[in-house]
């Protein structure tokens, strides 16, 4: 199995709870306006696309998408070989989901968008900016139900072009137990970025620095770009 599999097998069974409240970026869409048909790719469990009407959320892995509880219409299938047509208005690459294939593998991802967006429509993307990331403990998420408590701290560590991630789980219910997971992401600059929407007929349309719609500076950990397909 790939490193990305496992990892994503893994954290389906307790990514609705880590991660389901957190909404910033859901409202980050809004405040755009972003307009219907929504498609979003990289969806996991759907967090993101289940907060539009109608949104089409395509996730590679079958777990997530399994193990979902969030209501949208569930395609399994490759970011690389979208399996629609031209349809949509925006398309959301969400939370660093971008980051976890090369910059080629990014290229033709965004070729792929383009593919199905219509004239004007708008494509989201949502990364770190750049290599921001320090070394050190970065803690993540503190998920207590008063059934299950789940404390995730990740460590990154530089390599090259890329970051390897070593997540740490800290899972309390019935039992105690301590898992371990790694991934490595490619991290864009949005020079580079920029390149690639360009050359893949895409309009810069924005940039920001974080969900509060603030300007995007060097220092900024977050990138999030708007572009325009033209």
């Amino acid at each position: 199995m790939s490193e990305i599999g496992d990892f994503y097998d893994f954290e389906s069974t307790y990514y609705d709870r880590i991660y389901g409240i957190f909404s910033q970026d859901v409202s980050f869409y809004k405040a755009l306006s972003a307009a219907p048909p929504y498609l979003e790719i990289f969806a996991g469990t759907g967090r993101i696309i289940s907060r539009f009407k109608g949104g089409v959320g395509l996730e590679i892995n079958s777990n997530m998408l399994r193990k979902s509880g969030n209501r949208f219409t569930k395609v399994m299938g490759d970011a690389r070989t979208l399996p629609f047509k031209r349809h949509f208005n925006t398309v959301i690459i969400g939370l660093n989901s971008f980051l976890l294939v090369p910059n080629k593998q990014k290229k033709l991802i965004l070729g792929e968008c383009r593919k199905v967006l219509n004239r004007n429509g708008f494509l989201f993307i949502d990364v770190i900016n750049g290599f921001t990331l320090k070394r050190g403990t970065y803690d993540i998420s503190d998920f207590n139900d008063g059934e299950t408590k789940i404390s995730l701290t990740m460590k990154a560590k530089r390599l090259r072009d890329s970051y390897h991630l070593k997540y740490s789980y800290r899972i309390f219910n019935q039992t105690k137990r301590r898992v371990e997971k790694t991934i490595t992401i490619y991290p864009i600059t949005l020079v580079v970025l920029r390149e690639m929407l360009r050359s893949e007929n895409f309009e810069l349309d924005g940039t920001f620095g974080d969900y509060d719609l603030s300007p995007l500076e060097d220092s900024s950990e977050k990138l999030i770009v708007r572009a325009k397909a033209i």
